[in-house]
C-alpha cells in the first residue's frame, strides 16, 4: 500500500488533504472556501480541481458558493480559481480531453470550460432539478449528469453543448460509473435501494440492481465486473455482479459512508464515513477492510494517486 497517495477533501473544515495509504499519516493539509463537495485530476494528472459549493448539503436554501479551486497537484499550491458566476452551487465535476465539465445545481446548468484557458465554453440548460453529478462517457462524445429532484439521468452532447435526452430513474439518482467500454452507466439512486442499469446506445434504463439502504456513490473495477458501492443509511459497503446484477457481498463501515474512489490498479477502493472522519481502505481482492485512516472534518469526495506521480 505504500504506492498510493489519497486526496481526501474534508467537507466540514474547509480543506482537504494528502494522505499516505499504507501508514494514514497526512503528508499535507490545504485550506479551501467553504465546503468542498466533489474533486477531480484533470487528463494529464497535474492539476487538482474541487467544487466549492459554498453550502453543506442540497436541502441548504442559501445560495452557496461560485468557485471551482485548481491547485497544483504536485505542490499543493494553489494556482487558479474558476468563478462560475451566477451559476452558483458548482457540486459535479469531471474532466475529458481539453474540457471541464461542471454542475450546477441551482440554476439546472451543466458548464463547459476549456481546461488551458479556463474560460467559459457553454453553459447547457438542463431543464433538471438539481443537477449533482456528471460523468464523461469513456469515447467523451456524451456528458451525463444525475438530476436529484427530477429523478432523470441527462445525457448532453459534448460537441453541440445540447441535451440529448432525459432518462427516468428511480428516487434520488447520485454517482455514476460507466462500463469499460461505455455501452453502460450504472447509476445508485439513493432513496430507491438500487442501481439503475442504463444501455448508453438506447439511451433508457434497462434493468436494475437491488442494494442496501442509501447508495450514494459508485465504483466500477477496471475490467468492469463489480461495482462498489456505499450505503449512506445502512453504515455498509456492496459489492454488486455487473452480469448478473445481484449484490454478492456486504461489508459493515462507519457511519454515514458518503465518498468512494478507487485506486488506478484496482486493486483497493475507499469508503469515506464523515461522520467519524474516516476512510476504510478495502482490498479488492481479498474483500476485507485493511486499513483505516484518520481525516479532518468531515471526510468526502477522494481521488487515488500512485506516490510516484508526486515525484
Amino acid at each position: 500500500m505504500s504506492e498510493y497517495i489519497l486526496l481526501v477533501l474534508h467537507k466540514l473544515e474547509a480543506s482537504f488533504g494528502y494522505y499516505d495509504v499504507k501508514t494514514g499519516q497526512c503528508l499535507t493539509s490545504i485550506k479551501t472556501r467553504p465546503y468542498p463537495h466533489e474533486i477531480c485530476l484533470d487528463p494529464d494528472r497535474k492539476k487538482v480541481y474541487i467544487a466549492e459549493m459554498g453550502v453543506r448539503g442540497i436541502e441548504s436554501e442559501d445560495p452557496g458558493g461560485h468557485t471551482i479551486a485548481v491547485f497544483d497537484m504536485k505542490s499543493g499550491k494553489q494556482i487558479s480559481e474558476i468563478d462560475t458566476g451566477k451559476y452558483d452551487r458548482p457540486h459535479g465535476v469531471a474532466t475529458c480531453g481539453d474540457r471541464l465539465y461542471v454542475t450546477s445545481e441551482s440554476t439546472k446548468h451543466l458548464l463547459v470550460y476549456d481546461l488551458g484557458t479556463e474560460e467559459l465554453l457553454s453553459a447547457v440548460y438542463l431543464d433538471q432539478d438539481c443537477a449533482h453529478m456528471v460523468g464523461i462517457a469513456p469515447d467523451g462524445k456524451t456528458a451525463y449528469t444525475a438530476n436529484i429532484w427530477s429523478n432523470s439521468i441527462t445525457a448532453v452532447d459534448t460537441n453541440e453543448y445540447k441535451v440529448l435526452y432525459h432518462i427516468p430513474v428511480p428516487e434520488r439518482p447520485e454517482g455514476m460509473a460507466f462500463s469499460p467500454g461505455g455501452s453502460m452507466v450504472f447509476c445508485v439512486c439513493r432513496e430507491a435501494r438500487a442501481v439503475a442499469v442504463v444501455d448508453c446506445l438506447q439511451g433508457k434504463m434497462i434493468d436494475r440492481i437491488e442494494t442496501g439502504h442509501g447508495p450514494v456513490r459508485v465504483v466500477i473495477s477496471p475490467c468492469g465486473s463489480r461495482l462498489g458501492i456505499p450505503l449512506f443509511h445502512s453504515a455498509a459497503f456492496e459489492i454488486a455482479d455487473t452480469k448478473t446484477r445481484k449484490v454478492t457481498d456486504t461489508f459493515p463501515v462507519g457511519p454515514h459512508p458518503a465518498g468512494t474512489c478507487i485506486s488506478p490498479d484496482g486493486k483497493l477502493v475507499f469508503i469515506s464515513c464523515e461522520d467519524e472522519n474516516l476512510v476504510y481502505v478495502f482490498d479488492m481482492d481479498n474483500l476485507g477492510v485493511i486499513n483505516k485512516i484518520k481525516t479532518g472534518d468531515g471526510a468526502d469526495a477522494m481521488v487515488c494517486l500512485y506516490r510516484s506521480e508526486l515525484s
